[in-house]
């Protein structure tokens, strides 16, 4: 810029460093969209704002540029309300299951009754949990968050807003951890596979599918104009196909994966005739043995076939002689293999009853399942707060990358274990999905839940401003999932000693399947470069390090994870302290790449210094300070160490 004129040359120059400094320093400045913001009133509460300014040191002379920001810190108000939600689903499960339970005292055999009698103690017991779960909850009506020291069953969930969204989410459940977490918990069981919680409850989801698929046939077989409908419309030979490869494969399929069922059938066999035998005027369920029901069924599909075949070659005139035969043939076949579903039912439910009561496994058989339901309602309250978050920019199936701090030793070590499974089943067991809220008006977001433990259906109302807003790919989907990479980077003096005394393997076993879970979704959905690459460096990362503080797998983490337009989770044992420095480490990472801030570590110091992560501290323990000791700090790696001044031991957390 040449400016003339007739000044002097100091006022020149003073002018024209008054310019340069309103250019670098006052230009327009960029705040959160206002629709966003009023959409965050709809899941989040009680925002905490800080505003920071940063210089930035410039060549040729030109004064500092100013970088202004605002951070902001909210509680989610899904964390009462979708755990609560849950819970009353929880207990419409075991319920059902206890009613189920108790209609078998007059029709299982005598020597089970006291086995069922213990496993409906037990049932009973996680029932009066749930309520008393349900009780305090409804009750608790002080704040979205709650102290660290009395997080007994609530989870603590605060929202960072970054300039890309950030879900930075804590929880703590006090859960006896002296024997482990549910992964380590789940090899002590020693039962079949087949009989534990998941699996077992997805098998009977399936029987149940199969035998309403297989009476809806049969409704349409026993009307006549619904015959004529379906013998038009369809060949004989598609539906002998379609029945015997959707029904009777899948019912083979189920019965030769689960282990001693044809003796716990037999079992069930032996006691009808018995009673039948003395006069007793029962409902027979299970009429012989599962394979003697397979043959019966695979004699009737040969016969079947047969007269297809026969059908085939004869006139039209003969061909409505064979028309009632082969109807009737039909009909029987799925009679039967409704009576084999059955049977496979009861001859399951029985199966789980003994197999549980091995080896005096009954109590912490149960322990896991409503361990498990405890642990999923958190990663579920987690994933719904997260996609809220990501709404505006969200069409797919979700990543939601979580960075967890924990060490895997002592009781870390649990909770290491439980956090990993949950967010397993979280993935396999939830599907989500987006309605419009059920009134204009509505403020506060009330997720619904539904679905089976095989099975969980989360539907999120948003307004109906957002909900038209949302892209028609997303509106048209039925459900979605979330996928979900976790990662395991101790840092603190336990986790040296857990690398010295307990060994890396889980930490090693669970980063390896981090690194994989986001392979495979960059490999399933379309990328750019970056973030192909910045995924391929994670993956060498933790090939090459997959545990010893390697914070490398952080950073590429939680790069990969904004590049593919994913949710961050930042966590630890109480969420604040590794959790603050870890946060703070991912906000200087992200100036540094949109900002050009260099002096990242006077940044982040800063960030701990006056940012909200002392707010954070507060409301957790009372005190606005990071709970470490200097025995704590010497353990810890550079860029994980607070600032002077604002540490303290002895912080009860």
């Amino acid at each position: 810029m040449v400016k003339i004129a007739t000044c002097s040359h100091q006022m020149a120059r003073a002018e024209l460093d008054d310019m340069a400094y309103r250019f670098y320093t006052m230009g327009s400045r960029q705040d959160f969209d206002v629709k966003n913001s009023s959409f965050h009133e709809f899941y989040l509460a009680n925002p905490h704002k800080i505003s920071h300014n940063f210089a930035i040191c410039q060549q040729n002379n030109l004064p500092s540029r100013r970088v202004s920001f605002e951070e902001m810190m909210s509680e989610s108000k899904l964390s009462i309300v979708l755990p609560l939600e849950l819970i009353k689903l929880y207990k419409k499960w075991i319920t059902e299951f206890f009613y189920l339970l108790e209609t078998k005292r007059s029709r299982w055999p005598g020597s089970v009754i006291p086995i069922l009698n213990d496993v409906l103690r037990e049932v009973r017991e996680n029932s009066e949990t749930l309520e008393q779960c349900r009780e305090f909850l409804e009750n608790y009506s002080v704040s979205f968050y709650r102290a660290t020291n009395s997080a007994c069953r609530l989870r603590n969930i605060e929202l960072r807003l970054l300039p890309y969204p950030q879900t930075s989410t804590f929880t703590k459940i006090k859960l006896d951890l002296q024997s482990g977490g549910l992964t380590r918990l789940s090899a002590l069981l020693g039962i079949d596979r087949s009989y534990q919680d998941f699996p077992f409850w997805s098998k009977r989801k399936i029987l149940m599918d199969l035998k309403r698929y297989l009476g809806q046939l049969s409704h349409r077989l026993q009307e006549v104009e619904c015959f004529h409908f379906f013998l038009f419309s369809f060949s004989f030979k598609k539906f002998d196909a379609q029945c015997h490869s959707k029904a009777y494969e899948q019912l083979n399929e189920i019965t030769d994966n689960m282990a001693e069922l044809d003796t716990y059938a037999d079992l069930l066999v032996d006691e009808e005739k018995r009673r039948f035998s003395t006069g007793e005027n029962i409902d027979r369920q299970i009429r012989d043995s599962l394979q003697n029901q397979k043959d019966t069924i695979d004699a009737m599909f040969v016969s079947l076939t047969t007269k297809l075949a026969i059908m085939d070659k004869i006139n039209d005139e003969q061909n409505e002689l064979y028309e009632k035969s082969v109807h009737d043939a039909i009909c029987l076949c799925l009679d039967m293999l409704l009576v084999l579903a059955d049977s496979v039912l009861e001859a399951q439910l029985l199966g789980l009853v003994m197999e549980a009561h091995k080896n005096s496994m009954l109590h912490l058989y149960f322990h896991i399942q409503i361990r498990s339901d405890f642990v999923l309602s958190q990663t579920i309250t987690i994933a719904a707060t997260a996609i809220l978050n990501t709404v505006y920019r969200y069409a797919g199936d979700l990543l939601l990358t979580v960075a967890s701090f924990l060490s895997v030793y002592g009781d870390e070590k649990g909770m290491a274990e439980d956090a990993w499974e949950a967010w397993r089943q979280l993935e396999s067991r939830v599907a989500f999905t987006l309605i419009r809220a059920p009134s204009a008006v509505c403020r506060t977001c009330i997720p619904l839940v539904s679905g089976e433990r095989a099975t969980i259906c989360v539907s999120i109302p948003v307004p109906h401003d957002v909900y038209d807003s949302l892209p028609c790919e997303l509106k048209d989907r039925t459900s979605f999932l979330v996928h979900v990479a976790y990662f395991n980077i101790g840092v603190n003096h336990e986790a040296t000693l857990g690398q010295s005394f307990g060994g890396t393997a889980l930490e090693t076993a669970i980063n390896q399947e981090g690194a994989e879970r986001v392979l495979s979704y960059s490999n399933r959905f379309s990328v750019d470069q970056n973030a192909r690459e910045a995924v391929m460096e994670l993956v060498n990362v933790v090939a090459s390090e997959p545990s010893r503080k390697n914070l490398a797998i952080f950073e590429w983490a939680m790069t990969a994870c904004e590049l593919l337009r994913g949710q961050a989770v930042i966590c630890c044992k109480s969420g604040k302290d590794r959790t603050g420095m870890a946060v703070t480490i991912e906000q200087g990472r992200v100036f540094r790449e949109t900002c050009g801030l260099n002096a990242l570590q006077e940044v982040i110091a800063s960030l701990r210094r006056d940012g909200a992560r002392r707010e954070n501290c507060r409301k957790n323990v009372g005190k606005a300070v990071y709970s470490f000791s200097p025995f704590q700090m010497h353990f810890l790696p550079k860029t994980f160490r607070p600032p002077n001044g604002t540490y303290s031991q002895g912080v009860s957390s």
